[in-house]
């Protein structure tokens, strides 16, 4: 048993543990996916309340009120909401 303990001790892959062979191994891409995951998500956030997304959605609500009170037909809300949409 001592010979067994002397050899687990004198291999320097038993100091890293069985999983990781002296790299960082397939593990290094949890911390990088978690950052990706985080920046994206404050990206979308901030790109949600931009002038120009906010001023779309709000037209949006405007022809769909219009269209419910009917202002206009189908087809004027159809035009008019792509028009919005391909607006930059």
């Amino acid at each position: 048993m001592l010979a067994q303990v002397t050899t687990y001790a004198a291999d320097p892959a038993w100091h890293n543990g069985p999983w990781n062979h002296g790299g960082p191994g397939w593990w290094i891409v949890f911390p990088i996916l978690f950052w990706v995951l985080v920046l994206s998500t404050i990206g979308y956030v901030i790109w949600r309340r931009s002038p120009m997304q906010s001023a779309r959605h709000a037209g949006e609500q405007t022809l769909a009120e219009r269209y419910a009170r009917g202002e206009i037909d189908e087809t004027e809300l159809r035009e008019r909401s792509a028009a919005l949409r391909n607006k930059h």
